[in-house]
This record gives structure tokens, C-alpha cells and sequence, in this order.
């Protein structure tokens, strides 16, 4: 697991949004983010300065572009 901030997690999701290479996004209780890629790999974060609600508020903006985005 990846431990960043919430500046440096959207930075890097850049490059994967310009190349639909994420397939979906999973958030789980604790506000740890896992990024399921078409290639079978799985990444997970762990931001360090923002509570859950403010992930999944980050994490929407995912869902408009059309990637799945699971809350569990």
C-alpha cells in the first residue's frame, strides 16, 4: 500500500485517466483506495491527509469518467 497525500493521488492518476487503463476503483471502510487496471494489476493508497468522505468526494470525479467507482 501507497501512502500519499491528496494533491500527489490526483497527480498521479493522470497518466492512467489519459489511457483508460484503470478498469475500476474500490474504497473500502477505512478510506483506502484500490485501482483494479485492464491488465489484471491492483494499486492501493492510503491518503494520509483527508478523512474518507473527502477520498470518495476525490474519487467522483473518477465516476464521471466513466470508471467504476465501488464504496465499501
Amino acid at each position: 500500500m501507497k501512502q500519499c497525500s491528496l494533491d500527489n493521488f490526483m497527480d498521479s492518476l493522470d497518466p492512467w485517466l489519459d489511457n483508460n487503463y484503470i478498469r475500476s476503483v474500490s474504497i473500502d471502510h477505512k478510506g483506502h483506495v484500490t485501482f483494479f487496471f485492464m491488465d489484471g494489476v491492483r494499486d492501493t493508497y492510503e491518503i494520509i491527509d483527508c478523512d474518507r468522505a473527502q477520498v470518495i468526494k476525490a474519487c467522483k470525479d473518477l465516476s464521471k469518467r466513466g470508471i467504476p467507482v465501488k464504496e465499501g
